[in-house]
Protein backbone atom coordinates (compact mmCIF):
# COMPACT_ATOMS: atom_id res chain seq x y z
CA UNK A 1 0.00 0.00 0.00
CA UNK A 2 1.08 3.38 -0.77
CA UNK A 3 2.39 6.25 1.98
CA UNK A 4 -0.36 8.23 2.23
CA UNK A 5 2.27 11.20 2.06
CA UNK A 6 3.21 10.21 -1.00
CA UNK A 7 -0.39 9.76 -2.81
CA UNK A 8 -1.07 13.26 -1.24
CA UNK A 9 2.82 14.59 -2.87
CA UNK A 10 1.87 13.31 -6.43
CA UNK A 11 -1.31 14.25 -6.29
CA UNK A 12 -0.30 17.85 -5.48
CA UNK A 13 2.13 17.68 -8.45
CA UNK A 14 -0.32 16.57 -10.54
CA UNK A 15 -2.53 19.41 -10.07
CA UNK A 16 0.66 21.79 -10.79
CA UNK A 17 1.70 20.25 -13.64
CA UNK A 18 -2.11 20.13 -14.84
CA UNK A 19 -2.52 24.23 -13.68
CA UNK A 20 0.95 24.92 -16.11
CA UNK A 21 -0.63 22.95 -19.13
CA UNK A 22 -4.03 24.22 -18.81
CA UNK A 23 -2.16 28.08 -18.48
CA UNK A 24 0.18 27.20 -21.27
CA UNK A 25 -3.30 26.50 -23.33
CA UNK A 26 -4.63 29.58 -22.51
CA UNK A 27 -1.75 31.82 -23.61
CA UNK A 28 -1.37 30.69 -26.58
CA UNK A 29 -5.06 29.77 -27.83
CA UNK A 30 -7.17 32.51 -26.13
CA UNK A 31 -6.72 36.35 -27.19
CA UNK A 32 -8.73 37.58 -23.89
CA UNK A 33 -6.49 35.63 -21.42
CA UNK A 34 -3.21 37.24 -22.79
CA UNK A 35 -4.88 40.85 -22.94
CA UNK A 36 -5.61 39.88 -19.21
CA UNK A 37 -2.17 39.55 -18.55
CA UNK A 38 -0.80 41.98 -20.32
CA UNK A 39 -3.24 45.17 -18.70
CA UNK A 40 -2.24 42.95 -15.08
CA UNK A 41 1.42 43.34 -15.86
CA UNK A 42 1.24 46.82 -16.89
CA UNK A 43 -1.18 47.73 -14.17
CA UNK A 44 1.38 45.34 -11.41
CA UNK A 45 4.46 47.94 -13.26
CA UNK A 46 2.71 50.99 -12.59
CA UNK A 47 1.97 50.54 -9.18
CA UNK A 48 5.68 49.62 -9.05
CA UNK A 49 6.97 53.17 -10.56
CA UNK A 50 4.10 54.86 -7.98
CA UNK A 51 5.20 52.72 -5.13
CA UNK A 52 9.19 53.82 -5.73
CA UNK A 53 8.81 57.68 -6.44
CA UNK A 54 7.27 57.84 -3.09
CA UNK A 55 9.74 55.97 -1.37
CA UNK A 56 12.37 58.29 -3.14
CA UNK A 57 10.32 61.30 -1.41
CA UNK A 58 9.83 59.66 1.87
CA UNK A 59 14.18 59.02 1.52
CA UNK A 60 14.69 62.33 0.71
CA UNK A 61 12.47 63.70 3.16
CA UNK A 62 14.34 61.41 6.06
CA UNK A 63 17.90 62.16 4.32
CA UNK A 64 16.80 66.25 4.80
CA UNK A 65 15.32 65.36 8.98
CA UNK A 66 18.98 63.79 9.22
CA UNK A 67 20.95 66.27 7.83
CA UNK A 68 19.66 69.14 9.52
CA UNK A 69 19.91 67.09 12.71
CA UNK A 70 23.64 65.92 12.24
CA UNK A 71 24.61 69.80 11.78
CA UNK A 72 22.68 71.22 14.16
CA UNK A 73 23.72 68.46 16.90
CA UNK A 74 27.41 68.67 15.82
CA UNK A 75 28.31 72.03 13.69
CA UNK A 76 31.29 71.85 11.25
CA UNK A 77 34.25 72.84 12.50
CA UNK A 78 35.79 75.78 10.47
CA UNK A 79 39.21 75.85 12.67
CA UNK A 80 40.54 73.00 11.75
CA UNK A 81 39.44 71.09 8.50
CA UNK A 82 42.20 68.67 7.87
CA UNK A 83 41.28 67.22 11.37
CA UNK A 84 37.79 67.69 10.87
CA UNK A 85 37.83 65.69 7.22
CA UNK A 86 39.57 63.33 8.38
CA UNK A 87 37.51 62.11 11.54
CA UNK A 88 34.52 62.35 9.30
CA UNK A 89 36.04 60.25 6.45
CA UNK A 90 37.26 57.34 9.22
CA UNK A 91 33.67 57.12 11.18
CA UNK A 92 31.66 57.33 7.89
CA UNK A 93 33.83 53.97 6.66
CA UNK A 94 33.12 52.69 9.65
CA UNK A 95 29.40 53.12 9.67
CA UNK A 96 29.29 52.40 5.46
CA UNK A 97 30.86 48.57 6.67
CA UNK A 98 27.43 48.13 8.79
CA UNK A 99 24.17 46.94 7.26
CA UNK A 100 21.73 49.69 8.12
CA UNK A 101 23.84 52.10 8.55
CA UNK A 102 24.31 53.63 4.60
CA UNK A 103 22.34 56.99 5.49
CA UNK A 104 24.27 57.79 8.52
CA UNK A 105 27.38 57.15 6.29
CA UNK A 106 26.77 58.92 3.64
CA UNK A 107 25.88 62.11 6.02
CA UNK A 108 29.45 61.53 7.03
CA UNK A 109 30.63 61.41 4.19
CA UNK A 110 28.87 64.38 3.20
CA UNK A 111 30.25 66.26 5.94
CA UNK A 112 33.52 65.27 5.18
CA UNK A 113 32.95 67.05 1.42
CA UNK A 114 31.97 70.11 3.28
CA UNK A 115 34.68 70.95 4.82
CA UNK A 116 37.02 70.02 2.13
CA UNK A 117 38.62 72.29 -0.15
CA UNK A 118 38.52 70.70 -3.65
CA UNK A 119 34.61 69.39 -3.78
CA UNK A 120 35.05 67.64 -7.23
CA UNK A 121 38.27 66.23 -6.37
CA UNK A 122 36.64 64.49 -3.37
CA UNK A 123 33.24 63.59 -5.31
CA UNK A 124 35.54 61.61 -7.65
CA UNK A 125 37.14 59.93 -5.15
CA UNK A 126 34.23 59.07 -3.45
CA UNK A 127 32.69 57.63 -6.70
CA UNK A 128 35.35 55.17 -7.14
CA UNK A 129 35.80 54.12 -3.52
CA UNK A 130 32.70 54.60 -1.82
CA UNK A 131 29.47 52.00 -2.42
CA UNK A 132 27.11 52.76 -4.99
CA UNK A 133 24.10 52.99 -3.25
CA UNK A 134 26.06 55.42 -0.10
CA UNK A 135 27.44 57.61 -3.48
CA UNK A 136 23.94 58.07 -4.43
CA UNK A 137 22.97 59.12 -1.18
CA UNK A 138 25.69 61.49 -0.82
CA UNK A 139 24.91 63.24 -4.40
CA UNK A 140 21.30 63.04 -3.20
CA UNK A 141 22.39 65.06 -0.12
CA UNK A 142 24.38 67.71 -2.20
CA UNK A 143 21.26 68.24 -3.79
CA UNK A 144 18.86 68.49 -0.79
CA UNK A 145 21.42 70.82 1.02
CA UNK A 146 24.84 72.22 -1.45
CA UNK A 147 27.77 72.12 1.28
CA UNK A 148 29.37 76.01 0.95
CA UNK A 149 32.15 74.87 -1.00
CA UNK A 150 30.21 73.50 -3.35
CA UNK A 151 28.07 77.14 -3.73
CA UNK A 152 31.13 78.80 -4.01
CA UNK A 153 32.03 76.70 -6.55
CA UNK A 154 29.01 76.99 -8.62
CA UNK A 155 28.90 80.98 -8.54
CA UNK A 156 32.82 81.02 -9.27
CA UNK A 157 31.96 79.19 -12.62
CA UNK A 158 28.86 81.38 -13.08
CA UNK A 159 30.51 84.36 -12.73
CA UNK A 160 33.55 83.08 -15.49
CA UNK A 161 30.96 82.14 -18.03
CA UNK A 162 29.61 85.91 -17.90
CA UNK A 163 32.33 87.36 -18.29
CA UNK A 164 33.62 85.51 -21.09
CA UNK A 165 29.96 86.78 -22.71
Amino acid sequence: MANPATVTFLSLAAGAVGYCLYFDYQRRNNAEFRKSIYLKKRQAEKEEKLKNEISKKEKTEVLKKKLVESLLSEPLSTSNKEQTFIEEVTLAEKLSAIVGKEIDAAIRFYRALSVYPDPTAILDIYQKSVPAEIYELIMLLTAIYPPANITSLLNESTASVQETD
